[in-house]
């Protein structure tokens, strides 16, 4: 897992021109880059000129220091995803792009899609430091000597030449999208009245005929979900809704489409995740999946899912679920996956959101595909167990928990999910006692799982909304 270097801060609000580049409900972790004991600072806002420096002034890493990470597929890779990272800039929303010869080889935030020039590799150099490769083959040094324009970042070194100037160090900065460090009490019990929704929305880039938001706008994504949700669920106003296979900038579009018939909502994204490198100290580097752009090489943020609660809420938690990862070189890396968690105070009820590894089956190719497959070491009962682990603590804060998503597991091996079983009702159960079996979610096969409370009365519903290739799944509680 990735390890926090430095302690949790309040993050600084960027305040540039392109603060709409930035999706604000993104749970992703963020990074600061150093250099020689310095932060690596990008000039913007009004008259800046989006250059990265290495700044002697930035005590904290804030605003202007501070990044996502990113990995995009790379055409003909051994590990199409997961090989490169783009660093993209908190202060700018723009990526950092190594700019050509003309330009000096400057680093500066100004691309607005994860291109060949806004790719580095990170490689490990002594001290738990990394060197950043760019595209011209030159690695990334800072101008820390005695030069005009003190702290400049370039492309420029040969491998042959690395130094001081070219070890960078990573620091994780704050919790995956906490907004606090503790969670808060309750200010109110649990209702026994609770109705949750649950839908892998296949809005990436899957070419199945039944996944009709494939490659769309974020604009486009969010009207259409929206307008589907609406029609399925009637009258019903969803306390909660889960979202899976989803793209970043869709998130808040989507929360403004949605509180046109379902009232004041919030809209939180928390992205699917690669390991990208790992440090000679072990440290293990993420970086975020990349919604692919299609054709017409827009951004739409990373890939993941998101969690819509009411906006009353006070808290929310992502995290990194234990997921399989290469176990050699004849392997590709691995989507490490994700949960989210957020806490409704006023409603004494928390929801966490999850989208675990894929089960093995058959690729469109006809070739055997998907994730969580060794048999010997299988990861979805850790992913639940750690799911369970994480409900347990904030039951234990007073909270009653709703817990589900896409769980990419079958009826046929819903023993997976006995650590969930046990402490929880499932949607398709009448009692707690009654068996593991529900109606079909995807295709055949029931792999969308939502579970509450025990001992409650639950009506479960599964409903083919169109768009994707998942139903949605919707349980109501009394």
């Amino acid at each position: 897992m990735v390890t926090a270097v430095i302690a949790v801060m309040t993050l600084a609000t960027p305040s540039t021109a392109a603060d709409a580049e930035v999706p604000p409900s993104s749970a992703g972790q963020r990074w600061a880059l150093k250099v020689n004991g310095y932060y690596v600072t990008v000039k913007a806002g009004e008259g800046g000129d989006m250059k990265l420096r290495a700044n002697p002034d930035a005590t904290l890493p804030q605003g202007r220091e501070l990044f996502t990470l990113h990995t995009d597929y790379v055409q003909g890779a051994s590990d199409p995803y997961g090989t490169t990272v783009s660093l993209r800039s908190e202060a700018t929303g723009r990526y950092v792009t190594a700019e050509d010869e003309a330009s000096g080889h400057l680093l500066r935030t100004r691309g607005e899609v994860t291109g060949a020039w806004e790719r580095f590799t990170l490689t490990p150099l002594a001290g738990g430091t990394f060197g950043l490769l760019a595209h011209n083959g030159k690695y990334v040094k800072a101008e820390l000597g005695t030069y005009e324009d003190y702290g400049l970042l370039r492309a420029l070194t040969d491998p042959s030449e690395l130094g001081s100037w070219e070890r960078f160090t990573l620091e994780s900065v704050g919790p995956q999208g906490g907004y606090a460090d503790k969670i808060p009490a309750p200010s109110k019990p649990a209702s026994r009245s609770q109705d949750v929704v649950s839908w892998n929305i296949c809005a990436n880039n899957n070419r199945s005929v039944d996944c009709g938001l494939q490659f769309a706008p974020p604009a486009t994504a969010a009207g259409k979900v929206s307008s589907a949700l609406h029609s399925a669920l009637g009258s019903k106003r969803p306390d909660a809704i889960f979202f899976q296979e989803i793209c970043e900038k869709t998130a808040k579009p989507l929360e403004l489409e949605l509180e046109k018939w379902a009232g004041p909502l919030d809209v939180r994204f928390m992205p699917t995740y690669y390991n990208v490198a790992t440090g000679t100290d072990g440290t293990v580097i993420q970086a975020q999946k990349t919604c692919n752009d299609g054709s017409d090489h827009a951004d739409r943020g990373s890939f993941g899912i998101a969690l819509a609660v009411p906006d009353s809420n006070t808290w929310y938690m992502g995290t990194v679920l234990p997921s399989p990862d290469k176990k050699d070189k004849t392997e590709i890396k691995k989507e490490q996956r994700p949960m989210l968690c957020a806490a409704v105070p006023d409603e004494g009820t928390t929801f966490c959101n999850a989208h675990f590894s894929s089960g093995p089956y058959t690729d469109a190719n006809g070739k055997p595909a998907g994730d969580d497959t060794d048999r010997d070491n299988l990861f979805r009962p850790k992913q639940a167990a750690t799911m369970d682990a994480l409900a347990a603590k904030i039951e234990a804060a007073g909270y009653s928990t709703y817990i589900g998503g896409d769980l990419n597991t079958t009826t046929n091996d819903v023993s997976y999910l006995a650590s969930l079983y046990d402490d929880h009702q499932e949607c398709g159960q009448k009692t707690p006692a009654s068996p593991h079996t529900g109606e079909p979610t995807d295709g055949n096969n029931k792999i969308d799982y939502i579970f509450g409370p025990q001992n409650l009365t639950y009506t479960c519903s599964v409903i083919d909304g169109g768009l994707s290739d998942h139903r949605l799944i919707q349980v109501s509680t009394s």
